[in-house]
């Protein structure tokens, strides 16, 4: 049957069934999930009112599967119900069933992975369709194909598509071909993806942003036009990485593989956050490790770098670190944090930190630091900033490091209009100044 041809308007049977002889619809829960969302204001209008709106079912030998009512199902089995009053609708043809199905929750409230589902299945079904259209013709010896028929051409694509963002109300073709965009690379473990699909479904993105992300994520690949100053005035970029505090613009990480390291190059994040580094490290063809305290992605392995880098980073050809600073954020990152430290401890850390790179990089690998200046907020008495970007200078030098770049990357400012207001009548500058310390291992003893 035609996915527009469904007959569910015509009256059936009403019957009182028991619910012991009702299953689930396998299919259903496949796209919409348990109904485990039973509320309380639900169960108590069963309890008071009965089932005012019968369930929906289909005969299937001495049993019946559920077309529509989950929710109610479920309540009525939390209300230990014995009989539930139900609508017969006899479909014989699987298709048929799940088009049902689907129809039945066309006004549903969905998510964006649920309405994703629905496309999958409805795309398999016009598969189906359209290859048994075909075989008919065949059979018949009807002559040439009708192009409608031919699945791949760009005509019956184009009026799939139209279909099923039709049927599914996701908009026009090509909204729904940036949001099949979206969910296939998240199908295929693409962790930028499965964040955007976490997003869309919070509702916290539209559909043309999460494409847009996806779709900027290989602007370091092509095209890539470095600055040849030593000022890297970024701004941030979701594209590369997901949500996390502190997280950085990836131009920065893009500039600092190119200018210090080659294709194909090692390079390790130790406290890779979001994992900002990790995809701009794909999208400029080098290989990353990356790690953390607390993983946010399946990518980056949980480690605390004071306990020495890993094994399989020995050799390593660049290490980018983005350490926490000291007390910056450190109310958003995890209680054992490096942020928490006292100021001595904190430096301590620095210090174990360039010592364990050292010992992890090759002969010739480079170490690149940033740290941004701390001013105003947390700062021991009677100073009147820490100069963070100094004290890991002072750190990398000490272990044996050799200096070889410092470069500004002025934070791109999060300053609301009346916090500049407010620092203009009082005389306060706002704090902007972060560097990144770029410093060689020695090939030899004598560099």
């Amino acid at each position: 049957m035609a996915l527009d041809k469904l007959d569910l308007m015509n009256p059936r049977t009403i019957a009182t069934i028991k619910i012991e002889d009702i299953d689930s619809n396998p299919f259903s829960l496949s796209i919409y999930g348990e109904s485990e969302d039973t509320t309380d204001d639900l169960i108590e209008s069963i309890a008071n009112h009965g089932i005012l709106v019968p369930l929906v079912v289909s005969p299937r030998e001495s049993r019946w599967i559920l077309i529509s009512g989950h929710r109610r199902l479920a309540c009525a089995r939390r209300l230990k119900l014995a009989e539930v009053p139900c609508e017969i609708r006899p479909i014989a043809i699987e298709d048929d069933l799940r088009i049902a199905v689907l129809e039945y929750n066309r006004q549903r409230r969905k998510l964006f992975s649920q309405l994703m589902r629905e496309a999958d299945e409805l795309d398999a079904i016009l598969s189906r369709q359209a290859r048994d259209r075909r075989d008919a013709n065949l059979q018949r010896g009807s002559g040439p194909l009708d192009p409608a028929d031919c699945r791949n051409s760009d005509d019956r694509g184009g009026r799939t598509d139209s279909l099923v963002a039709r049927t599914i109300g996701i908009g026009g073709k090509d909204l729904y071909r940036q949001a099949r965009s979206i969910w296939l690379k998240a199908s295929q473990g693409d962790t930028r993806a499965l964040n955007g699909v976490k997003q869309l479904d919070s509702g916290t993105k539209t559909i043309h942003a999460a494409y847009k992300d996806l779709r900027r994520r290989d602007r370091f690949s092509s095209g890539f036009r470095p600055t040849p100053y030593d000022v890297w005035s970024f701004k941030h970029d979701r594209a590369f990485g997901i949500p996390h505090p502190g997280s950085i613009p990836p131009g920065i990480v893009a500039h600092t593989l190119h200018y210090f390291s080659e294709p194909g190059a090692l390079i390790v994040d130790p406290m890779a956050g979001g994992g900002t580094t990790l995809d701009v490290c794909e999208s400029m063809g080098r290989r990353c490790l990356a790690y953390d305290l607390h993983s946010t992605r399946p990518e980056v392995a949980e480690h605390d770098v004071t306990k020495g880098f890993p094994p399989e980073t020995s050799g390593c050809d660049l290490i980018f670190c983005d350490p926490p600073y000291h007390t910056m954020l450190a109310r958003q990152y995890a209680q054992d944090c490096a942020a928490d430290l006292p100021l001595t401890a904190w430096k301590e850390f620095l210090e174990v930190l360039a010592r364990n790179a050292y010992a992890a990089l090759r002969p010739g690998g480079r170490i690149a630091l940033l740290l941004a200046n701390q001013t105003e907020k947390d700062l021991p008495a009677g100073l009147g900033y820490l100069d963070h970007a100094f004290m890991g200078y002072q750190a990398i030098l000490s272990v044996g490091f050799l200096p070889e770049r410092r470069i500004s990357c002025p934070m791109d400012g999060s300053y609301l209009p009346q916090h500049v207001r407010k620092a203009r009548l009082e005389g306060r500058m706002l704090g902007q100044v972060r560097d990144l310390i770029v410093a060689r291992k020695p090939l030899d003893q004598n560099g």
